[in-house]
């Protein structure tokens, strides 16, 4: 009887052993993603004097984090009452993204925030501009076009972004993403008798704050590095 039990008891150990053996372990997949803002483009065609181009990347490292960063050029000209002036440049920006999605198993969608850190290079050409005359009663503002645009080269900004989103699979390996921005402008090169009233990657530089807003629109595709 005791020999019986023993047996059995045995028996039912190595049929659990072999039944938690058996059980496949889910491992996720690590993966690379390379995509373009589709913003740019469609602001290049609607917008005047605007043209402009962005790339995207991440790289999963966790299950939560990733490794993110745009690269793109802009190119604005700016025409108003009192200034006509353009701006052209190239950006680049990189930092990381939390997904604070819990998805069901074999789903990589993501809910996310994160930041960035951009620094661009570029130059602005001065159009023309408005000169104030003053007289006995009242000021008034005389528009003078420039025959030969000033160049001001050489120029810089350094700045820092938060921004919350989210991205979702479209098809196998397709994604599409949208993210809003608040972006805070840390540093920035500019001569004397010229501002930097426009910067590529940052957008519209304001004289009373350092702040600035974005939005996003990206198409990325996928590809699956590696499982764990």
């Amino acid at each position: 009887m005791l020999k019986s039990s023993i047996s059995g008891l045995l028996l039912f150990m190595v049929c659990i052993g072999y039944g938690q053996d058996s059980i496949p372990k889910y491992t996720e997949r690590y993966s690379l993603r390379f995509g373009v803002d589709m913003s740019k483009p469609i602001r290049s065609v609607v917008e005047d004097h605007y043209k402009g181009l962005e790339l995207t990347a991440d790289y999963r490292i966790t299950h939560n984090l990733y490794l993110a960063g745009e690269a793109g050029m802009e190119d604005k000209r700016v025409i108003s009452e009192s200034l006509d002036f353009q701006t052209s440049g190239e950006y680049f920006k990189l930092g990381l993204d939390i997904n604070l999605f819990k998805n069901w198993q074999g789903m990589e969608n993501q809910l996310l925030t994160g930041f960035r850190l951009g620094t661009s290079t570029h130059q602005h050409q001065l159009h023309g501009y408005a000169v104030r005359q003053l007289n006995h009663f009242w000021q008034e503002e005389l528009y003078k076009p420039l025959d030969t645009a000033v160049e001001f080269n050489n120029l810089n900004a350094f700045w820092f972004e938060l921004l919350v989103g989210v991205k979702a699979e479209l098809l196998t390996n397709l994604y599409m993403g949208i993210s809003v921005r608040m972006n805070y402008l840390i540093n920035d090169r500019e001569v004397d008798n010229f501002d930097n009233l426009y910067v590529p990657g940052f957008h519209r530089v304001s004289e009373v704050s350092p702040w600035g807003a974005g939005l996003n629109y990206t198409i990325m595709y996928q590809f699956p590095l590696y499982r764990k």
